[in-house]
């Protein structure tokens, strides 16, 4: 936050009129697509009238907001019990704080801990534990590293105990500090930075006290884990240079990027995707001695360290333990929705173009399959039914059926790609299950059940009618498509200032990762790693940074269109402005 001190308003620059044009635009053209049979019965001219209200308004809205959260300075000394708080400042470090944080959020969790004890066990769980207990074969669809943590604890239960319940509970109870310890190390950067108590108040009551997060901690699936590795790695893109003499960085870096790609299947394509954009905003800047520009060495190291180790963890080493890859249609998706509803929608499609098709499955029976917001149906039917490795051995075919089938028939690619994604990114689309509608314990041959511990069956009721109210309130402001547009707001702004917009490249990944790839139109967990980084997000969107350009250049302050702060002493002696110059904090004899 700017000091208080700052008294002029300034007016945007031409740049930041023009920057705020693309994400307008993203505004008016999710609102129009979010709703495409809406849009379809209006008809093109009401399209058209509605997407330019969209697009102007959304551009006023943004302008005055950037205008006035970056000059929240002047505004706050214009306003007098405001312009008397104090500018803020660093805090120093108190080793206490970190663990007053984790323990506050582990208080938040334990009672959901103790109420479905030992854990909420999905189908997907369920076979990853087989796999740990070798009931069936290993395979990486879901990650197997997971897969290896789930039976360090379900193995060590079972010996110690003879309960696989024991073993469930070992596992959740040391998720739940693996979170809390993450979001406790979040806040404290935060409080080391002097975020204002108010805000860092907020924050801890996000982490702790929203049941959104402690129903997932208590959830065993792949999506805490990783999600405490993204935080992690979105404050490590912030915070550290891998382009000084730095060995701890790139030892924690990589360490982190590796883990990254390893816990999710679209992992490694957000990593990939964060570092090149973290490589190509280090190239642009210029060496300030020699004004040219310096390719990331350090960066390109670490990244190419990650990329060797995936290359030899999901080639030989999972070969070598008899881990099964991921199937082939898991990651076709999209192109499989698409073509898919040429078909059903009556598109053009060509006899060669059906035989092929009909040799990964029977067309026909495939159409009877064929869901426009879930993947799944279809996908289960190939495997069980088809032939999925016939596009593996013969992917330019396959490639160039998508392309060929694109082009005759681009609408329905369109609507195909809008059903199947709308719910990440249109700000109208409910998910009415996200919280507690299918997170319950189900039927498996462990012997798992809920066992609710400390809590009466009174109380779990009353525990039940405060989620189910909690998630109609949760729906009713908010949605997972709004996650997406406050984060183009947030990057927006970023832009607008010159901020360091690479902060929000994880995210940006993982939005496009769905967009590609999602089974389901809309999934609260596939997106909660993006939910669980705004108290991150916002600390440095909105909090005091200097603009990027002030960090690149010799010209920081013209180039940001301002003026310095202060004037820089010259190193010689006879030019140090004023013969009051303190030297060591003792004035100098000579001058005197």
């Amino acid at each position: 936050m700017e000091t208080q001190t700052e008294q002029k308003f300034k007016m945007p620059e031409m740049r930041q009129f023009l920057v705020l044009i693309p994400f307008a635009l993203f505004y008016a053209v999710a609102a129009i697509l979010g709703e495409p049979m809406e849009a379809a019965a209006m008809g093109i001219p009401k399209c058209l009238v509605r997407f330019g209200a969209w697009f102007g308004g959304s551009y006023v809205i943004m302008l005055v907001l950037c205008a006035l959260i970056s000059q929240r300075g002047a505004i706050a000394a214009r306003i007098p019990f405001l312009a008397r708080i104090p500018a803020r400042k660093k805090r120093p470090e108190k080793w206490y704080i970190g663990p007053i944080f984790t323990l506050v959020c582990m208080i938040g969790y334990i009672p959901y801990f103790l109420m479905y004890y030992p854990t909420w066990l999905n189908n997907d769980a369920v076979w990853q534990i087989q796999q740990a207990m070798g009931i069936v074969p290993s395979s990486n669809h879901h990650p197997f590293f997971h897969t290896l943590i789930l039976k360090v604890f379900i193995t060590i239960g079972y010996r110690l105990y003879g309960s696989y319940a024991v073993g469930a509970a070992f596992y959740t109870f040391f998720q739940m500090l693996v979170m809390a310890s993450v979001f406790s190390f979040l806040l404290y950067q935060f409080y080391k930075k002097g975020t204002r108590w108010i805000w860092l108040i907020l924050a801890l009551l996000f982490y702790a006290a929203l049941p959104v997060n402690a129903l997932l901690t208590i959830c065993m699936g792949k999506d805490e884990f990783f999600t405490a590795v993204l935080l992690i790695f979105t404050w490590m893109t912030a915070e550290f240079n891998l382009e000084k003499e730095t060995p701890y960085q790139w030892q924690a870096y990589f360490t982190v990027g590796f883990l990254l790609c390893l816990l999710r299947s679209n992992g490694r394509f957000i990593y990939f995707g964060t570092m090149l954009a973290v490589m190509a905003s280090i190239w642009r800047k210029k060496d300030k001695k020699t004004n040219k520009r310096k390719f990331p060495f350090g960066t390109f190291t670490v990244v190419l360290a990650v990329g060797v180790s995936c290359l030899i963890y999901f080639g030989p080493l999972l070969r070598s333990m008899a881990v099964w890859p991921a199937d082939i249609i898991e990651g076709l998706t999209m192109p499989t929705q698409h073509v898919l509803c040429a078909y059903v929608k009556g598109g053009e499609l060509t006899e060669e173009e059906i035989e092929l098709i009909d040799a990964v499955a029977p067309v026909e029976d495939l159409a009877d399959h064929y869901n426009p917001w879930l993947f799944d149906i279809a996908k289960n039917y190939i495997r069980e039914e088809g032939d999925q490795w016939a596009i593996a051995r013969q992917p330019g075919e396959y490639l160039k059926l998508w392309v060929r089938v694109g082009l005759r028939n681009p609408v329905h690619y369109i609507l195909a790609e809008i059903r199947q994604t709308s719910g990440y990114w249109a700000y109208s689309t409910k998910d009415y299950q996200y919280l507690y509608g299918e997170y319950f314990t189900v039927d498996n041959p462990f012997g798992i059940t809920t066992e609710r511990k400390v809590f009466t069956y009174d109380q779990e009721l009353a525990m039940h009618d405060f989620l189910m109210g909690f998630q109609d309130l949760f729906n009713r402001f908010w949605s997972i498509g709004l996650n997406t547009w406050l984060m183009v707001f947030g990057l927006a702004y970023v832009v607008y200032n010159r901020k360091r917009a690479v902060v929000y490249a994880p995210y940006v990944s993982l939005l496009i990762s769905l967009l590609l790839a999602t089974p389901v139109y809309h999934e609260f967990r596939y997106a909660y790693g993006l939910f669980a980084a705004f108290p991150l997000l916002f600390s440095y969107t909105f909090g005091e940074t200097k603009p990027e350009e002030e960090e690149t250049s010799d010209g920081k302050e013209k180039a940001a269109g301002m003026k310095p702060l202060y004037k820089p002493l010259e190193k010689a002696e006879g030019k140090v402005p004023g013969a009051e110059t303190l030297r060591n904090g003792h004035k100098d004899e000579k001058m005197e």
